[in-house]
């Protein structure tokens, strides 16, 4: 059998073998059968067992016995080199494995394909250079690429740039080239990274840079960044508060305090309640952390406030005292956005989303204007720049007074705060709501025959409610677990599962046992998956 003869052997290890010998000895003859190996059989053969166990390529072994078969025979320039690098039938990864075999003798085919407006034979040139082996002024070059998918390819792998390079990476359009920039450890601590990070709004990218960030040291930039990850929602803003937990600082504090007003997980909560310094800073926090023990649920969350000392009563400093005019005015911008999420009012939003205050006063409509109520007393304190207006309108929270001197404080340090929520459920509602706990830390407050919007997935684990003592009347605490009862699946739009539970508690005054039974259900629709939970009765 000859060497060409057994590149096209149906057994494996006698086709690579055949590919090794023509290699070492084959002509030009073989140089068309090697080229379709190269870039059509990706077939894994063992050549070694044991401890020494070694797999080869099939392609692998005849893309670099075609390259010796072309040097020996001067052949490089071969037309059909050419033809299958630009080839789009043919698959990119093994053209670009190809081009590595040819290595300086595929200059000229690199240059070609840089240049071509074709993304895959762009991709193609990037892929002839193993990315430990680019040049910086190469992959300087691909990330000014237009194509994102060729931007992405140059930062991957252990390529290497200009400390330049990072702006233009990291603030680049694409989130999936952002984030392959996050991952550079070249430039996670370099200024340029850290102000990126501090403007990402991309969730999967801010994912990387809070894991970049807590390995960092705590220098006042780094705090700054981890500052602006404190308000988000899920592991991210756990993490960055967990880093944050080692300094000390008013400022830090009050954004911490800020986040407890908003926040509706009770795992997240348990964390920030138990936050270093909390009450030494903001000790404002101690009446409405007492109101959420009334209702908590959780485990770690009821730990972490049992701890809690006598609420007393202490004077508050007047939010706008001791800011200057420029502070004094991201206050008041500050004030309306915790406005926005109580009241219902369109003036209101083109104000808070206009880009300047001339513009906002164009957006406002007459009838926002020469209204009434707290909306249009807000509107006109925007308009007037009158913060001392803005924070005396009353609109019957009683967490948004807090909400704005934890954030006058924030400024006061010097911090950038972190921006209104709407305010938290689970310090806002009444002793009359059911609190229901469902997995993963998620909580809703329900009045009687009220709803609430929950995610997929999420299951009830624990209730609490306040009733009467049937002996003194004064409210007791009980709770309990619920159990499924019944699915009906019996309608056409949706589904619904059924709990029912028995809530035991004692009276706190007399210990008087205290007993009542609830029930919910959760609603899912068939269709687009929405789920929804309802308290639908007490006995």
């Amino acid at each position: 059998m000859t060497g060409a003869e057994g590149l096209d052997d149906p057994d494996d290890l006698t086709r690579l073998f055949a590919v090794w010998a023509a290699g070492s000895d084959g002509g030009p003859e073989v140089v068309g059968k090697l080229l379709d190996l190269a870039l059509n059989d990706d077939t894994e053969v063992q050549v070694t067992g044991g401890i020494a166990e070694r797999w080869d390529t099939v392609s692998d072994a005849a893309a670099s016995a075609l390259v010796s078969v072309l040097r020996r025979h001067d052949a490089l320039d071969d037309p059909r080199i050419e033809r299958a690098v630009v080839d789009l039938a043919v698959d990119d990864g093994r053209v670009g494995c190809l081009l590595r075999f040819l290595g300086p003798d595929a200059g000229k085919l690199r240059r070609e394909l840089e240049a071509s407006s074709e993304e895959r034979l762009r991709l193609r040139a990037l892929h002839a250079v193993h990315p430990i082996d680019r040049s910086v002024e190469c992959n300087h070059r691909f990330l000014t690429d237009p194509s994102p998918l060729v931007r992405l390819e140059a930062l991957r792998g252990h390529s290497w740039f200009d400390p330049e390079d990072a702006q233009r990476a990291l603030t680049d359009v694409d989130p999936g080239v952002r984030a392959a920039a996050v991952r550079k450890a070249q430039w996670q601590k370099t200024p340029v990274f850290i102000a990126a990070a501090r403007v990402e709004t991309a969730p999967q990218v801010r994912n990387l840079y809070v894991q970049a960030l807590v390995k960092q040291p705590l220098t006042d930039d780094v705090v700054r960044a981890l500052l602006g990850y404190l308000a988000d929602e899920g592991w991210v803003g756990r993490t960055a508060a967990g880093r944050l937990r080692l300094i000390d600082s008013p400022g830090v504090v009050a954004a911490v305090a800020s986040r407890i007003l908003v926040v509706e997980d009770e795992v997240h909560l348990s964390a920030l309640a138990d936050f270093p310094h909390l009450l030494e800073y903001a000790p404002e926090l101690l009446e409405p952390l007492h109101r959420l023990r009334r209702g908590a649920t959780a485990g770690e969350l009821l730990g972490a406030l049992d701890r809690l000392p006598p609420w007393e009563h202490q004077p508050w400093e007047d939010p706008a005292d001791g800011l200057d005019v420029v502070q004094q005015g991201r206050l008041l911008h500050a004030v309306l956005g915790w406005a926005h999420g109580v009241v219902d009012s369109e003036g209101l939003s083109a104000w808070l989303a206009a880009p300047d205050d001339n513009t906002a006063a164009e957006w406002i409509t007459e009838h926002d204007w020469f209204g009434s109520g707290p909306a249009a007393e807000l509107l006109h304190a925007a308009v007037d720049g009158d913060l001392r207006r803005a924070l005396a309108v009353d609109l019957g929270e009683d967490l948004l007074p807090l909400a704005h001197l934890f954030t006058a404080r924030q400024i006061r340090a010097g911090l950038d705060p972190l921006p209104p929520r709407p305010l938290s459920r689970l310090l806002t509602e009444g002793p009359d709501r059911l609190r229901v706990r469902f997995t993963r830390g998620r909580t809703v407050v329900l009045r009687l025959h009220g709803s609430a919007a929950v995610g997929p997935r999420l299951d009830p684990l624990d209730m609490v409610l306040h009733v009467p003592c049937p002996q003194c009347g004064t409210p007791a605490r009980v709770g309990g677990h619920p159990e499924w009862k019944y699915r009906d699946e019996d309608r056409v739009r949706e589904f619904e599962d059924g709990y029912a539970a028995t809530l035991t508690g004692a009276c706190p005054a007399c210990e008087t046992p205290a007993r009542t039974e609830v029930r919910i259900s959760v609603t899912e629709s068939r269709f687009d998956g929405p789920r929804e939970v309802s308290w639908d009765t007490r006995s």
